[in-house]
């Protein structure tokens, strides 16, 4: 309310994976298990509209440089939504042991 009330130029960026992700990768990864970490959130783009801010998602990599710059140049308060997905993470694990396992 008060960035709004201000009509301050801040842009605030929200990493959303829905709970503590990078914990439960990290949990998979080392016990191939992991305790419940999930829970809900918001829907960030309505609470944003409803302190009068300006929402944005940004559900694509390639589009993170156009969204931030979009929301840098808004006049008033921004907000910036990032989907995270932490399933690239225990891909990108996988493979690198596959090529460590070439190496030996």
């Amino acid at each position: 309310e008060t960035a709004r009330r201000l009509n301050s130029n801040i842009v605030v960026m929200v990493w959303e994976d829905k709970g503590y992700g990078l914990i439960s990768w990290k949990q998979d990864n080392e016990y191939h298990r992991h305790t419940d970490l999930g829970f809900g959130n918001p829907n960030w783009l309505e609470l944003a509209s409803a302190f009068g801010w300006k929402g944005y998602l940004c559900n694509e990599s390639k589009a993170l440089k156009d969204t931030l710059e979009a929301a840098f140049t808004h006049e008033g308060p921004s907000l910036v939504v990032v989907p995270v997905d932490y399933r690239e993470n225990a891909l990108l694990t996988q493979r690198l042991g596959e090529l460590n396992e070439g190496m030996a």
